[in-house]
Order: structure tokens, then sequence, then C-alpha cells
């Protein structure tokens, strides 16, 4: 295993193991292959989460074989026969390890900078097609030896710039991949091929119903797992039974699992008003082909509201989430079941990181009442599609299309090489997307090519200053505003200054400013404060006798009495309330948090208002720690120009997930069993940070 994988297997807390039947030329979920014959473990890139490519897939490394080689025909001896599977690995953008015959024979990408698939030949791939002549060939004199001490070497020989070569010894054999630089002056060795190759399977033609007769007994025996956790955690925590379902493959199996055991199930969709068409029909119709209440958690134009104010969301910015997923689904099951419920999660390990590091069972900020668990949390890719074509499951036909995630057409985590397909396969949706984000490369002040290179190569998907939004920006020959420059420009109004006083802190904020409104109605939620004076467009709230104050003017907020992180969280905290006063979406997950009913969301012409009763609000701050644009949108830019820091939201002193959880938990009457606490410990009640591996940072 080279150094990368190392460390990608040090950093995945689980890595799938699958292997290949030689015999058979089939992928196999363990290592026996019927008949008594070892299946080979197959060499793949953690967390191995393989799974079979479909028509659209091989077309797709057609394209890229061409792109790389100017060749059609040498593809089919590249790819061989029977099953291919495509394995997800950490790039810049979408890149798939194409596995053939129980070999890695390519790597498949997407260049986002050329706006094109490409393909990386390995060892075993170049070999299947080295009579072609795939690539130009450049030699090493002293093959291996050199290339262990020399990793550039100067073009010579007019080598097309950015272009794929084949590294070769005295005698002409492979030993290395390079590629020509930028400027065309050195090649770069990429990969170097130490030994021979591995071992592979013959060209049998095996097909995806050979795959799924020769792993039942593994098909069989995760299945039986997963059935008996559903079942045990049913009969512990009797209560209603909900399935999520996104219309994806992982929440179809989760699905289809519950209902084996007799279970009816709710079915619980999350229409985020992002959702491609083919996912509404194939929510639609699985309710009606199992007969269940289908459940719908929907989000309306909450988005599309939210997003014109500010901003679209990114990679570490995900305020989209909140808004269209957590806040209309803690609506509906607040309302649905009060009393809680256990809810089936399609959520698996190999996914993310995050997930990875996800238990099993858990319990989320936003609806701590609903214990979620997770029954394929250890299948990989591979699982899931046997056990769909072992039941002859109807999955959703995205699948098909290229598609490998299923969720919001636009979602920032994903790659710009998924965008291209939502470009071919709805123009329209996509058309109205890129006019929201040239209008925000417009607001944050970019000029003609970095504007162009915001929006349709997907620099839109990082707020931060993140590596890979560095390190694409480079390969693009762009040089991007400082943050900074960027975050003062992102919301109305911005901070001018932000200033440590003798007796506390203020800050100082641009035109247009706050109404003070937002201090006369939402006081109480600091703390225990009163409004001791409102005059001149200045207001001034008291608490524990006067000691501490929060003085509000339309652009000013000063604390008072209030030093170190105590006073700097009441003024974060202050600009937040106003923020969210300003720019409500409507949201209304402020309502749904409160354990008092002491907000309530209210329409006031074309404007979403927040107004609080301080009769009945007891200062949890749950109503503004759930709030998708204070704790997210306002949180994230207006504390990084506060302090200096993009990553300001990470300082110790904020409060905290677990603090959330257990601040409702208990404001909401729930407790937990001793048998409860054994299964659903302090780590499963808080939902894991966003800790995910960034693709290409290996």
């Amino acid at each position: 295993m080279g150094r990368s994988r190392r460390r990608l297997a040090d950093a995945w807390p689980l890595i799938a193991k699958l292997y290949w039947c030689l015999e058979k030329n089939t992928p196999m979920l363990g290592p026996e292959c019927p008949g008594g014959g070892k299946a080979k473990l197959l060499r793949l890139t953690p967390p191995a989460d393989a799974r079979p490519a479909f028509s659209h897939d091989i077309k797709v490394i057609k394209e890229a074989y061409f792109n790389e080689t100017g060749d059609r025909a040498g593809v089919q001896g590249l790819l061989g026969s029977g099953i291919l599977l495509l394995n997800k690995v950490p790039f810049m953008d979408l890149m798939y390890e194409v596995v053939s015959r129980g070999v890695v024979v390519a790597r498949v990408y997407w260049d986002p900078a050329e706006s094109r698939w490409r393909l990386r030949f390995t060892l075993e791939g170049l070999l299947r097609v080295w009579d072609r002549e795939p690539l130009p060939t450049f030699t090493v004199r002293g093959g291996l030896r050199t290339l262990r001490r020399t990793r550039v070497f100067r073009n010579g020989q007019g080598l097309t710039p950015r272009s794929q070569v084949a590294l070769v010894d005295d005698e002409g054999n492979p030993v290395g991949i390079a590629y020509v630089s930028d400027d065309g002056e050195v090649l770069k060795v990429h990969s170097i091929f130490k030994g021979g190759p591995e071992e592979e399977a013959g060209n049998t033609n095996s097909t995806l119903d050979d795959a799924v007769k020769l792993n039942d007994y593994y098909i069989y025996y995760y299945t039986a797992r997963a059935e008996k956790f559903i079942h045990v955690m049913a009969e512990k925590l009797r209560k209603p039974i909900l399935v999520s379902y996104s219309g994806g493959k992982d929440s179809l199996v989760a699905l289809h699992l519950t209902l084996r055991l007799g279970y009816k199930p709710y079915l619980i969709f999350n229409d985020t008003g992002l959702e491609l068409p083919e996912t509404r029909e194939s929510v639609k119709r699985i309710a009606d082909e199992y007969g269940l209440e289908l459940l719908v958690a929907d989000a309306g134009d909450a988005f599309w509201r939210a997003v014109e104010r500010v901003g679209p969301p990114g990679k570490d910015f995900r305020w989209c989430c909140k808004v269209t997923k957590l806040a209309p689904l803690a609506r509906l099951l607040n309302e649905k079941f009060p009393e809680g419920a256990l809810n089936v999660v399609g959520q698996r390990a190999y996914e993310s990181l995050d997930r990875a590091r996800s238990p099993r069972v858990w319990r989320n900020r936003w609806i701590p009442h609903i214990l979620n668990i997770a029954p394929i949390h250890e299948w990989s890719q591979l699982h899931v599609w046997l056990y769909i074509w072992a039941n002859k499951l109807p999955y959703n036909p995205l699948y098909e299309k290229g598609f490998d995630r299923i969720g919001c057409f636009m979602c920032p985590a994903a790659y710009t090489a998924e965008y291209e397909f939502v470009k071919r396969t709805h123009p329209e949706l996509w058309e109205r997307w890129e006019r929201i984000l040239r209008l925000w490369a417009s607001r944050i002040g970019l000029k003609s090519r970095a504007a162009e290179a915001w929006v349709s190569k997907g620099l839109w998907r990082w707020l931060t200053p993140a590596a890979q939004k560095q390190r694409l920006a480079r390969r693009l020959g762009l040089s991007l505003p400082e943050w900074s420059d960027t975050y003062r420009r992102w919301l109305e109004p911005t901070i001018i200054e932000f200033k440590s006083e003798e007796n506390g802190y203020r800050v100082k904020l641009s035109d247009p400013g706050f109404s003070v409104e937002w201090a006369l109605d939402q006081y109480s939620v600091l703390g225990a404060f009163e409004p001791s004076g409102a005059s001149n467009g200045r207001v001034r709230l008291e608490a524990a006798g006067g000691k501490v104050s929060v003085e509000v003017s339309d652009k000013e907020i000063r604390v008072s009495g209030a030093r170190g992180i105590l006073g700097r969280e009441l003024l974060l905290d202050s600009l937040k309330l106003a923020f969210r006063w300003s720019n409500c979406a409507g949201c209304r997950a402020c309502e749904t948090s409160c354990p008092t009913g002491a907000i309530r969301v209210v329409e006031v012409g074309d404007r979403f208002i927040p107004r609080v009763d301080a009769s009945r609000c007891i200062h949890c701050k749950l109503c503004l720690d759930n709030c998708p644009l204070a704790d997210v949108v306002a949180e994230k830019v207006y504390s990084a120009l506060a302090l200096g820091d993009p990553l300001a939201w990470r300082r110790s002193g904020r409060r905290t997930h677990e603090s959330v959880v257990e601040r409702y938990l208990k404001l909401k009457g729930f407790k937990i069993s001793e048998s409860s606490a054994r299964i659903v410990s302090i780590d499963t009640l808080v939902e894991p940070a966003a800790l995910s591996l960034e693709e290409g940072e290996s």
C-alpha cells in the first residue's frame, strides 16, 4: 500500500473488505468462492466503497479513454469481459478506480479545469492495451533505479503539455506514469510501477445475476444481522417506526429490511424543493407499491427565498440543510410523533468520515426525541446493490443516468462532474441555479474570468479559503480576493469594526444597519435582560441589576460589564438575533426548538418575522442555536470578521452540539432509561462534527 493509501487507511475507522472470485470472474462480499475456492482481496483505496458500473458509467469510461488516447476501439481491451466495479477515491473532483477481472485497470476522473473526462492507467491496464501504443513513451535510462531518485525529467521530445506519458525502461517495458507540466517544459513522475502486475481472473463474461447467485450466502448473512438489529431496537423502544426515505438506494434497502420483519412503518420523505422529478416519482411509487402512509416534510420555496438574501451554501457553509431538511423535518416529527419514535435510516459508514465516526444509534440536535438507527451501517455499495438485485427492488432511474447520489441537484458537497449530469438531464433547473450564482458573483465583487470560474468551475462551493478551493483556483490560473474582502461583501450590514473595550466589547456596522426592533422584541433570548430605555433610535437592555448591559442602535451594538468569553458571546449572540430578525427565511426552526412556545414566526407583507413572548421565554437560546441563518450564516460570517479568523466558528466558548441536545431533552421532559442509556451513550447524543476528508486531501 502506497503512502497516501496508508494515510487514508489510518483516517477511516471502517474500511470495506471486498473480494474477487478468480475462477468465476465475479466480485464477492466475503473471502470464499462457492465450491470451496478462495477469493482474492481487492486492493482498493479506502474506504473501498465500490459499486457496480452501469451502462452510463461505461460510456463515461469510453469517453475518458478516447480523450486520453485518441483511440475508440482499444477501450474494450482495457475493460475486458464481465462485471466492472467503480471505487470512488480522493481527488479534486470525481474520480473512480475501475476494477476489471479483480484488478484496478485505470482511474477515470473529471478534470474541472478542462471540463472533460480523463483516464489514468495502472500497470495492469496499460499492459492490456500496450500493443496499441495508447500513450506516448519516454525512456528512463536505468528504469526503476532512476525513478526512485529522480521525479522530474526535461521534455526533450516536444510532448503535449498536461498529457499523460508512459515511462519505459531501457528494454521498452512500462515502469511508471508521468504528466507533462502545464508549460510543457518537464515531465513530472506521477506513479511508479513497483513489482509485476497483480493476478487477474480469466475473461469469463460474468453478469450481475451471476454475482447475486454466487453471493447468496453473504447476502443472507448481512440481511439477517440487519434485521436482528432493527427488531431488537424496535422491541426495546416500543415506539412508532419510521423509515426516512430519500428516494435513494440505501434508504430503499433500509425500508425493505423493515418491511421483511412485518412492520408497517411510516414513510418519511423530506422534499427540500431541490429534488429532481425522478426522485419525487420514485418516492410516490414506493409508497403506493407497499401501501405505506407517506408523510412529507415539505420545505416549499424556503431555499430560493433564503439564497437571494444570504448567498449560495458551501461545503463549509451548509445553511441549506437546516432550512430545507432539518427544520421541515423537525416540524413534521414534532407534530406527528410528540412522544418520540424509532427512525430507520439508510446511513452507511463508508459515505463520509462523518458517518464512519457516527454510531449506529444516535439522536439529532434538531429532533432529539426521535431515536435514529442505521441497520446497514457497515454495508458497502456492493452489498446494497446485490441486495437490490436479489430482491428485485424498484430503484431510482437516476442511478442509470450517471448519478452516484440522490438529493438536492445543486448540493455544494457534490462534484462538478455531477453538476454536468444535471445540466444534461435537467437544463432548466441548472439555468435557474446559475442565474443565482452570477448574481452573487457580481455582489461579492468578482470580475470577468474569476466570476465565470466561480460559477462554472464550482468555486462557489466554499465560503472559507479552503485548501481545495485555493488549489483549484491556482490550476485555473486565478488569484482570488482575500477572504475578508469577500466576507465584507457577503452580508448587509457588514462589520466595520469589532473592538475590545475596558468594560466589554463594541461592534460598528455599515449602512443600512439593523432596526432596533430586534432588541425590543427578542431581548429575553439573550438572558434575564429588561429594556431600561428606548429613545432617539437607541435601546438599552440591562441584566444583573444593571451590572451587565447591551446598548443597541441601528449601526452599533455595545456590551458593557462582561469581559472574556461571556462578553464576546453575548455580543455575537446579539448580532445573530439582529440578523435573524432582518432575514428570517420562514423555516420555523425556532418554533420547533422552543420548549415553551415563546416564539412564533409571523408573516408581515413579504417578510417573515420571529416574535418572542418575553413572559414565556426562559433564555435557553435553543431558538438561536437551531436557527440556520443565525447559527450558520451570521455565525460563520460575523464571527470571522469580528475575530479576524475565517474559522472563528470553531472557537472555544461557543455552545456545543452536546449542550444543545442535553438542554432540549431536559426542557422537553424526555428521560432516557437505564436500558436505553446503555444503547444510547452520551456520544450518540452528539451529531458528529464536520470532519469529512476533503476530496483530494489524502
